[in-house]
């Protein structure tokens, strides 16, 4: 294999690498987003903190912030 050969196959693994990277932060962000989402309605309809933080993931800090950006508390 050339020099050349080698650096195109690298610069293609690197490429790959950075495209998963960016695929799995993208659905962290959407997963977060929908956790979101699902703890506003739960907000909504009162329901617990502890209740809310144990089905959606989310922390009782990030709860009362989100609840409080959305005027809930």
């Amino acid at each position: 294999m050339t020099y050349a050969m080698e650096i195109e196959r690298h610069r293609r693994e690197a490429k790959n690498i950075g495209i998963a990277i960016g695929r799995e932060e993208g659905l962290a962000a959407g997963r977060k987003e929908n956790s979101q989402k699902i703890a506003l309605s739960m907000l909504e309809d009162k329901a617990s903190i502890a209740l809310i933080s144990k089905y959606t993931g989310l922390t009782e800090q990030e709860l009362h912030a989100l609840a409080k950006e959305h005027h809930l508390l």
